[in-house]
């Protein structure tokens, strides 16, 4: 590609605060130089000796963000046995004796995507029932959002686990089930990915960083180690990170504020977890689940705890973000933020609230108030709310109709940034301006204009980086993504189908869609 290279006959929706939108764009190696008329985009390029390509008529918006996505856990469970389409344990049973047919006997069978919402049963297999089908390989399986796992007794055994552990999944009389939560599952975690070949783990983060870049995004954020996955890898990340197609913005998930000082991070967390998911019945509500009368979830950290942890990183002058859905976890997260800011007050902190799923009424003024930002999962509730819907079967229908509620987000003045959380849904900017477009309660559904925003100025805004990417202007980084339609003018329940067309990072082309537009 030439230095200097332009894109004509098209549409650049710039996604800048003015909303201006231009026919061209030109590129001088990492940089815009200008955008405007196809004339002038032309006359330019031709004077500096740069190549031109027709856009015919495609559109040019800024490089999408993903505000959430697991690198490694994404790019590992490419490789993994999928079991998300499953409708029963028999299913799964299927697929594990199947693998350990064909596995070599030291291999582990690593399963991937499980979500017990979806099986007949309403729950995942025990620990006998893998082990009646593979005596004699590790089984390894973990739900949709890595928030629990299921391993065999013979896996048990190998990581060196026992029963008097946090998080052990014990039945009535007393023997393991195969369930792991809390420090149980942490452990596994670790055993987990110890066990991968150095080279295997920088396969996954080529893997999802090349899919990243097939669905237009040139930023992400990395959300990598802490008790959610392992702090094992992370070397891994910065050895090869200059070398993948995307920008990647590390949030190391560990606690200690220390470790992020010295890695030389601006940020920390995003999975810092203050409560769990909605679907292990693990998010923290004040009042029972409505298909599990005996629990509301449960709070990882106590107010304590998380308020030592931001007063450390607002000190440090570090970004931190939590991972809070349910009520309780929000509001303990809004609490330490308050309490913070007032001994020490600072106007522009950016500090986040990941997902940010169900709080309570009053409490998306008060993160207004408090300038925090969110970053959240639009198709968190396309793909999961409504009647029949795995989040109506756990909260009811009037506590699910308050999850996620964009509208209101926006409206109160927040910055919220979008993501996917891949692979718990697919790491496609489109399907989650579609899922914030379409949402299954409509007073909760945002503008397509809005939706875009949200991945591209908005989501920059996250972190800081507004001056120099998040929109098409003079001088910014040359991050951009050409769709072959403009979401302003086709039907908004198409959005999700638009194609990728070309992405472009730093000036360089990192997708390209064959012959979709002119050289």
């Amino acid at each position: 590609m030439n230095k200097v290279w332009g894109l004509v006959n098209g549409t650049v929706l710039t996604m800048s605060p003015q909303g201006d939108v231009s026919q061209a764009v030109l590129i001088d190696g990492d940089r815009i130089v200008m955008h405007g008329s196809s004339a002038e985009v032309q006359s330019l390029c031709e004077a500096r000796k740069g190549k031109l390509r027709d856009l015919r008529g495609a559109t040019v918006l800024p490089g999408f963000y993903d505000c959430h996505v697991h690198m490694m856990g994404t790019g590992l469970n490419a490789l993994g046995i999928d079991m998300y389409d499953c409708r029963s344990v028999s299913d799964i049973l299927e697929q594990v004796r199947e693998a350990s047919r064909t596995y070599p006997q030291e291999r582990w069978i690593f399963g991937k995507r499980l979500d017990e919402s979806r099986l007949l049963e309403k729950r995942p297999p025990t620990a006998a029932e893998l082990e009646e089908v593979a005596p004699d390989h590790i089984v390894y399986i973990v739900d949709r959002g890595w928030h629990y796992t299921l391993i065999n007794n013979m896996a048990f055994d190998r990581i060196g686990l026992s029963k008097d552990l946090p998080g052990i999944g014990l039945t009535a009389d007393g023997h393991f089930n195969g369930r792991l939560h809390e420090e149980a599952n942490n452990i596994a975690k670790t055993a987990f990915f110890s066990q991968q070949d150095p080279s295997h783990l920088k396969r996954a983060l080529h893997y999802t960083a090349s899919l990243a870049a097939s669905a237009g995004v040139t930023t992400l954020h990395a959300v990598e180690g802490g008790v959610l996955f392992a702090d094992s890898y992370i070397p891994t990340i910065f050895e090869i990170q200059d070398q993948l197609p995307v920008n990647v913005l590390l949030y190391w998930c560990t606690e200690d504020i220390q470790r992020i000082k010295a890695a030389g991070l601006p940020r920390q967390g995003k999975d810092i977890m203050l409560d769990g998911s909605i679907g292990s019945r693990t998010a923290a509500f004040d009042s029972p689940y409505a298909d599990a009368p005996g629990t509301c979830g449960s709070l990882y950290h106590t107010d304590a705890e998380v308020e030592v942890l931001v007063e450390a990183a607002h000190l440090a002058n570090v970004h931190i973000a939590f991972h809070a859905i349910g009520e309780l976890a929000i509001s303990q997260a809004l609490d330490a933020f308050e309490r913070v800011l007032a001994r020490y007050p600072k106007k522009d902190h950016r500090h986040c609230i990941d997902h940010f799923g169900f709080p309570k009424p009053g409490e998306i003024e008060r993160a207004a108030e408090l300038g925090v930002v969110i970053s959240t999962q639009p198709a968190f509730m396309y793909l999961r709310a409504g009647p029949g819907q795995v989040y109506n079967e756990r909260l009811g229908e009037e506590r699910a109709r308050r999850g996620y509620t964009l509208r209101k987000f926006l409206d109160a003045g927040i910055t919220v940034g979008g993501g996917s959380d891949s692979d718990v849904t697919a790491l496609s900017p489109l399907l989650g301006i579609h899922a914030a477009v379409n949402q299954p309660y409509p007073e909760s559904s945002i503008s397509v204009e809005e939706a875009l925003r949200m991945y591209t100025y908005e989501a920059a805004k996250l972190t800081f980086g507004e001056e120099l990417r998040g929109s098409v202007a003079d001088g910014k980084v040359a991050d951009l993504v050409v769709l072959a339609q403009n979401p302003l003018e086709v039907s908004q329940t198409v959005l999700k189908d638009i194609d990728v067309v070309m992405t472009v990072k730093s000036g360089q082309v990192t997708y390209e869609k064959e012959r979709a537009i002119g050289r």
